[in-house]
C-alpha cells in the first residue's frame, strides 16, 4: 500500500508564530572572520556623508545658503509645489556626492540627515528637480547665478589677480537643443556643447560660464559673457590682466580690451608674418635673454595685416643647448618648427641644426612692469586652468546633466560652479597653501557615517570617520566648526556681506599676505586674535 506522508507545517501547534517572526529580524551570517549576527535598522536616520554637517555650518556662517535661495527665480503656484528650497537643497547633495546624471539622484533620497540639516522638508525625485530647472525663466536664473558666483569671490578682488579664459567641449549623445558638430579633439564627429569659463588663476575660482552650442567654440562667442561678468564687477575690482590661448590672439579680441583699458597676454597664431618674425630673430645672437628653465625670449613690435597698430610680441624658445637636435628631431614637422607657410625650410634652420619648440606672445603689459624674461613663465601659469577644467568636467558634473533643452543645462552649468566655489573656499580651511581636489577632499571631509539621535529636545548625529587619517581630520574639523561657531556668536548682527567678507579673509589669508578686506566693521580683529 501507498504510504502517505503529510507534509510538515511550517508553524506546528503549540508554537507561537509571533515569536518567529520577531526572532527573524535577526540572523546568523557566517563569513570568513566568524559568524557574526545581521539585523535592520530602520528608525534612526543615519547618512554617509556626515561630515557635511560641517560644511553646512559654513554655509551658514556666512549666510551663503539663505542669500542664495532668498533672491531664486523657481517659484511654485499652489501648495503641492515641491518649493525652491527641497529642489536646490537636492540639486546641492547631488553635485557635493559627485554626480553628473539627474538619475543619480535617486541614490540620495534616502538620506533624511543632511535634508534636514539644510532645512528641508524632504529630497525630491530626479523628475522634479528636472522639471523645475526647465520652468525656471533662462535670462533670470543665469543672472541670478551670476550674481551669487562673483559675490562668493567679489570682496577678495580688491587685490592684484589675474583673470584666466578658455573654452571647452561637452560631448552630447542624444537629441539636444544645441548638439551642432564643431571642434572637438576628443571625439571628432560627435556633437556637443562649448563651455566658454573664466577663472580667477592660482586660486581655481570660477567666475561663470558660458554655455553654447558645438558651432560656436571660437573665442569671440564667449566675449560678450565676459565682458557682462566684468561689467558686473567694480572696476577696482578688474583683473590686472587677462590671459587666453592663440583662440583669443585675434584683432577683433585685442581691440576690444584695448578699448576697454584692460591688459591682456595672449598667444599669437603661427601665421606667415610670425614666422618671418622668427626667422629674423633667429639670426640674432644678441637679442635672447635667458628666462630659466631652459628657455629664452627676445622681444619686438610688429603690425600684421589686419591689424590697426603695432604690438609688442615676445618670442620664446628652448635654449639651443637643451633643444634637441638629433636625426629624429630634424624630421619632426611641427606646426611652427622654423619652416615657412608652403612648408620650406627656413634660413636659420639651415644654417643651425637646431630643432626646439617656439611660442610667440602677443600683449599690451607695460614693459617697465612686466619685462621680457617675465612673460615665458606668466603664460605658462596659465595652464592651471587646465587642471579647473578637468575638475569641474570629471569630479564636479560639468560633463552631465544635460537635458533636451539647452536652457535647464546653461543653469545647472553655473549652480555647478557656484557649488564649486563654496567647496573649495571651505577645504580652504584645512589646508592653506594648496588646492585639493574633489577626488582627494571629498573623502576626507564629506565622507563619514553619521546617526542622527534625539533626546530631551536636543538632536546629535554621531559621526564615525572611516578615512585612514581619520583621528586627524576629526581634530581638524573641530577646530575649524569652532571658528566657525566663534565666527558666528560674535557677527549676529553683521550683514551677510560682512560676515562672507570675515570668512574670506580667513581662508585666504595666505594669498592676501596678511591684509584685511575692506568692509569690515572696526571690531573684526578680535574674531581672528583667539
Amino acid at each position: 500500500m501507498e504510504r502517505k506522508i503529510s507534509p510538515l507545517s511550517s508553524h506546528p501547534k503549540g508554537e507561537d508564530s509571533t515569536a518567529i517572526v520577531q526572532r527573524s529580524d535577526r540572523w546568523p551570517v557566517d563569513t570568513p572572520g566568524g559568524r557574526f549576527y545581521a539585523e535592520w535598522e530602520t528608525q534612526a536616520p543615519v547618512t554617509r556623508e556626515g561630515q557635511l554637517m560641517f560644511f553646512f555650518q559654513f554655509l551658514e556662517a556666512g549666510e551663503r545658503w539663505r542669500e542664495f535661495l532668498a533672491d531664486c527665480p523657481l517659484s511654485y503656484e499652489g501648495n503641492r509645489g515641491s518649493g525652491k528650497l527641497n529642489v536646490m537643497g537636492t540639486l546641492l547633495l547631488s553635485v557635493l556626492c559627485g554626480h553628473w546624471r539627474y538619475a543619480h539622484i535617486n541614490s540620495v533620497r534616502g538620506d533624511a540627515v543632511n535634508a534636514s540639516l539644510l532645512g528641508m522638508g524632504k529630497i525630491v525625485s530626479e523628475d522634479v528637480v528636472r522639471a523645475a530647472l526647465k520652468r525656471m525663466d533662462e535670462e533670470q536664473s543665469l543672472r541670478w547665478a551670476q550674481r551669487h558666483i562673483l559675490e562668493s569671490i567679489s570682496p577678495a578682488l580688491g587685490l592684484p589677480w589675474i583673470l584666466d579664459m578658455d573654452t571647452t567641449v561637452k560631448c552630447l549623445y542624444g537629441h539636444q537643443q544645441g548638439a551642432q558638430i564643431g571642434y572637438n579633439p576628443r571625439k571628432p564627429g560627435r556633437p556637443c556643447h562649448v563651455y566658454h569659463s573664466y577663472f580667477v588663476a592660482n586660486l581655481r575660482i570660477s567666475l561663470g560660464v558660458e554655455v553654447l552650442p558645438g558651432k560656436q567654440h571660437a573665442a569671440p562667442h564667449g566675449m560678450p559673457g565676459m565682458w557682462e561678468m566684468l561689467e558686473g564687477l567694480p572696476r577696482e575690482r578688474w583683473p590686472t590682466f587677462a590671459r587666453g590661448d592663440c583662440g583669443y590672439g585675434s584683432e577683433k579680441i585685442m581691440r576690444e580690451f584695448e578699448e576697454r583699458g584692460l591688459p591682456y597676454l595672449f598667444k599669437l597664431r603661427h601665421t606667415s608674418k610670425a614666422k618671418d618674425l622668427a626667422r629674423d630673430l633667429m639670426r640674432q645672437s644678441d637679442g635672447w635673454q635667458d628666462t630659466g628653465d631652459g628657455w629664452e625670449a627676445a622681444e619686438a613690435a610688429i603690425k600684421l595685416s589686419g591689424w590697426t597698430q603695432r604690438r609688442r610680441v615676445v618670442m620664446v624658445r628652448e635654449a639651443p643647448a637643451v633643444a634637441p637636435v638629433g636625426e629624429q628631431a630634424r624630421r619632426r614637422r611641427d606646426p611652427f618648427e622654423l619652416r615657412g607657410g608652403k612648408g620650406e625650410k627656413l634660413e636659420a634652420q639651415s644654417a643651425a641644426p637646431w630643432s626646439g619648440r617656439i611660442a610667440v606672445l602677443i600683449t599690451s603689459l607695460d614693459e617697465r612692469d612686466y619685462p621680457t624674461t617675465a612673460m615665458p613663465r606668466l603664460y605658462r601659469d596659465r595652464a592651471d586652468a587646465e587642471n579647473s577644467y578637468d575638475e569641474l568636467k570629471n569630479q564636479w558634473g560639468w560633463s552631465g546633466y544635460t537635458t533636451q533643452k539647452l536652457a535647464p543645462s546653461r543653469i545647472v552649468a553655473n549652480l555647478i560652479a557656484l557649488f564649486y566655489n563654496w567647496w573649495n573656499l571651505y577645504a580652504r580651511f584645512f589646508d592653506e597653501h594648496h588646492h585639493r581636489e574633489a577626488i582627494t577632499s571629498r573623502p576626507a571631509l564629506m565622507q563619514g557615517v553619521a546617526r542622527q539621535v534625539q533626546s530631551g529636545g536636543q538632536r546629535t548625529l554621531k559621526v564615525s570617520l572611516l578615512h585612514e587619517n581619520g583621528k586627524e581630520i576629526a581634530l581638524l574639523v573641530s577646530r575649524t566648526s569652532g571658528q566657525l561657531h566663534h565666527m558666528k556668536a560674535i557677527t549676529e548682527r553683521w550683514s551677510a556681506q560682512q560676515k562672507w567678507a570675515l570668512l574670506l579673509t580667513r581662508l585666504l589669508r595666505r594669498w592676501l599676505g596678511g591684509k584685511w578686506l575692506s568692509g569690515l566693521p572696526p571690531d573684526a580683529a578680535l574674531l581672528l586674535s583667539g
